[in-house]
């Protein structure tokens, strides 16, 4: 496994190559603000989690809110649509 230091170094090498794409306007604020919100800290592992990837309670088939939005014309689940 490799030494923390090597980790944080490798971590510092990311984010200033980042802070040029950035400069270099390859790289938007929101793109970079999404990429470095998915890196670790130094001396920590990540805690995100891409909400792709995270089943949430909003995200799960929850059969009252579909009824309901089957009374709203404008969503996808009313029957007009």
């Amino acid at each position: 496994m490799p030494e923390p230091a090597q980790i944080n170094r490798s971590l510092s090498s990311i984010r200033t190559e980042l802070e040029f794409l950035q400069a270099s306007n390859v790289l938007s604020p929101p793109q970079m603000q999404s990429i470095l919100a998915q890196l670790p800290q130094n001396g920590a592992p990540s805690s995100y989690i891409d909400p792709r990837y995270n089943p949430s309670a909003e995200k799960q088939f929850n059969p009252a809110r579909v009824a309901q939005e089957a009374q709203d014309p404008k969503q996808p689940a009313h029957p007009a649509n």
